[in-house]
């Protein structure tokens, strides 16, 4: 850990090292309680009424609820502490020495799932005062894939995220299944990984419809087609298997406390 770094990217990682931590656990936490509202929406939904909704429409349920504005402004500031860290990792790197193709693809995941999340804390903050969040996640979805089928090969661009997205829904069953889920933890207890197992499964159950949603989106040159996680899980209800990916979605916000409690946040050696 105290090997002399000769880049300018792992220098500005030690600079950055004793803030980046907190500013990590702040985030995974506040990731935390969007995926327990979304799992607790979804169980609900399929053991008793209401419908399931995404990030957008969990963040909304806050609105009405006793001391619902602040439990919004907490986590609006949380979700910007995850943006930030995700452009840390991003950008700078700081828990990887290496940059072959494995590594640089899982760069731009970090700025991508920074631009989501940065929405989302923008959401989030527009509830606290009283907004309506702008459109729903599924029209802002729409919205983005248009804008993205205006551009030279956008329709092509817009199948390979969805393809993207599939495949990184695999790659969180895959993971699941192999239990690969103790890397950068300091503590692996056996029920921390079952925890961490059976919610990044959930998640990646729930991210090949949406992937689907997106590739056809692209494919008939329709952004209407583009279903967000709402619509994900509404098709999961039909199929029966709501009840069981809402606790998996519970477990997989309670997989990111414990990320926040026990995640390593390293730097370069």
């Amino acid at each position: 850990m105290n090997a002399p770094i000769g880049t300018a990217g792992r220098n500005t990682a030690n600079e950055v090292a004793g803030w980046v931590p907190p500013l990590a656990r702040l985030g995974y936490a506040a990731k935390g309680v969007v995926y327990l509202i979304i799992g607790f929406l979804a169980f609900r939904a399929a053991t008793a009424a209401g419908s399931p909704e995404g990030a957008k429409g969990a963040l909304a349920s806050l609105a009405d609820e006793t001391g619902g504005q602040l439990m919004l402004v907490l986590i609006a500031l949380g979700l910007l502490a995850h943006v930030l860290w995700r452009l840390v990792q991003g950008i700078i790197d700081p828990e990887h020495s290496s940059h072959d193709a494995k590594h640089i693809a899982l760069r731009v995941f970090y700025l991508l799932s920074a631009a989501i999340y940065a929405s989302l804390a923008w959401t989030a903050w527009q509830l606290s005062q009283g907004g309506d969040g702008g459109s729903s996640s599924g029209e802002s979805q729409q919205v983005w894939i248009s804008r993205i089928m205006e551009l030279p090969l956008g329709r092509w661009l817009v199948m390979a995220v969805g393809i993207g997205i599939m495949a990184y829904g695999i790659h969180q069953l895959i993971k699941a299944w192999k239990a690969d889920v103790r890397k950068h933890m300091t503590r692996n207890d056996r029920w921390i990984v079952m925890i961490g197992r059976f919610g990044i499964g959930a998640r990646g159950l729930v991210l090949l419809p949406v992937g689907w949603f997106v590739f056809n989106a692209g494919r008939h040159y329709n952004p209407q087609e583009a279903g967000s996680t709402t619509e994900a899980l509404q098709m999961l209800e039909r199929g029966g298997l709501l009840a069981l990916v809402g606790v998996g979605l519970i477990a997989y916000g309670l997989h990111q406390f414990l990320k926040a409690a026990y995640r390593r946040i390293e730097r370069p050696d």
